[in-house]
């Protein structure tokens, strides 16, 4: 299967501050799938019923976090690694720098090496608005 995507224009450059239109990929015609869903399609493939592994998808969305706040990354084997960034404000002296200079606290994924691989392949196919 191709992933669609459609060319959108972007007025300025933000690296060179010239006022010339650029114009990128972007990927579209995205849905979300549910942890239900998810859970249909894995039970399909594997002896546990979908409400064992919903259940445990459900843990997983709460433990998850709490590993997190505890100052650790959690590895999902080859499907990669879940770890805590932060965004803060610069401050002109290291001593200057608190918790106050953290403005947002985000959730980064890496794809592990198997999950990279298995995307390695992709097609893609070009759609009007």
């Amino acid at each position: 299967m191709a992933v669609k995507y459609k060319v959108v224009k972007q007025g300025v450059n933000r690296l060179s501050n010239t006022d010339r239109n650029y114009y990128f990929a972007h990927a579209c015609g995205r849905s979300k799938i549910g942890l239900e869903k998810l859970a249909e399609r894995i039970s399909r493939r594997c002896t546990l019923s979908r409400g064992d592994i919903y259940a445990t998808l459900v843990e997983l969305t709460d433990i998850i976090p709490e590993f997190l706040l505890e100052n650790q990354s959690v590895q999902l084997g080859d499907m990669g690694t879940f770890s805590l960034s932060l965004s803060s404000s610069s401050e002109a002296k290291a001593e200057d720098v608190s918790w106050r200079s953290i403005k947002e606290v985000k959730v980064q994924f890496r794809a592990g090496k198997e999950m990279k691989e298995q995307l390695k392949d992709v097609t893609f196919k070009k759609v009007n608005d």
